[in-house]
């Protein structure tokens, strides 16, 4: 098992972080999700590793969950709780920024740990105006709004979205202060924006691997190159849009690859989105500067 060190511990409690990434092994990996922990991956985590993580941080989860890895959200089961509390649905802090989590949920808790340093960047970007595509539960998007500005919410689960304002209310922000929040199919709604002369400091971008919304099929490999040049053109002067994907075909060199293919003809500077060190293999993403 390979854990963060004491040093990461201390600095994750000095940022007000107290849902990230604990350790990586062989067989999966361990998760903090506040006073709880996820194991995800083979076997089964307490036994090995509770000694381990106690002597390590001094840390005593009020509960511990286990899940088994699957090929793909489809399949993935929600988590057991194996010992201690079960936790239902809690709030965590990264940043400062409160979220609410569900650790036992099935494809994902409600916040994907390795966008950890992206969400960073977006709270010291502090855009006026951000668009927020495949917005989950809407983490890019209380980033962008605790910076003072204005954001458009879009996703196909109307759940998510319902989650979404969740987050805006843990951290205070008044969803009818300039927040939208619209259930539709990205692919739909950009051309409608663009119709309609709407400009964004910011756009995130960030699909899923596979997606149905309606009638429609979302394939990352056919869809992002037009989709990512049609929210380009979305991008005010000045403004970035944030790429990021979580598929095992890419390589952040592929990505980068795409994106300038995609883009050509315009004006853009290029920089490599952060990836958590302590997650391995997490989602590769560029923030795209238009210039």
């Amino acid at each position: 098992m390979q854990w963060i060190s004491a040093e990461q511990w201390r600095r994750f409690a000095g940022e007000k972080t107290d849902a990230h990434r604990l350790g990586t092994g062989a067989g999966g990996w361990l998760d903090r999700y506040g006073d709880w922990v996820l194991w995800s991956g083979e076997g089964d985590a307490p036994q090995r590793l509770a000694a381990d993580l106690s002597s390590r941080f001094g840390f005593v989860p009020r509960g511990w969950l286990s899940r088994e890895l699957a090929r793909d959200a489809v399949s993935q089961t929600p988590a057991n709780v194996v010992e201690g509390e079960d936790p239902g649905s809690l709030t965590v802090a990264e940043w400062g920024v409160a979220y609410r989590v569900q650790p036992a949920g099935g494809y994902s808790t409600g916040l994907f740990l390795d966008q950890r340093l992206n969400r960073k960047w977006v709270l010291g970007l502090r855009p006026r105006r951000t668009l927020n595509l495949f917005a989950f539960t809407g983490s890019f998007s209380a980033c962008a709004a605790l910076g003072g500005g204005k954001t458009l919410s879009v996703d196909a689960a109307k759940r998510a979205l319902s989650r979404a304002r969740d987050n805006f209310a843990v951290n205070g922000i008044d969803t009818a202060d300039g927040h939208r929040f619209v259930a539709d199919d990205a692919m739909k709604i950009v051309p409608r924006l663009a119709r309609r002369g709407e400009t964004f400091d910011l756009v995130v971008l960030d699909p899923p691997t596979f997606g149905r919304s309606g009638g429609s099929v979302f394939k990352i490999a056919d869809h992002l190159p037009d989709l990512l040049r049609a929210c380009f053109g979305l991008v005010a002067p000045r403004g970035h849009l944030l790429v990021a994907c979580n598929y095992a075909a890419w390589s952040s060199g592929d990505l980068c690859a795409l994106c300038e293919e995609s883009l050509r003809g315009e004006k853009f500077a290029l920089v490599a989105g952060e990836s958590p060190p302590e997650i391995p293999g997490g989602a590769v993403s560029w923030r795209i500067g238009r210039t």
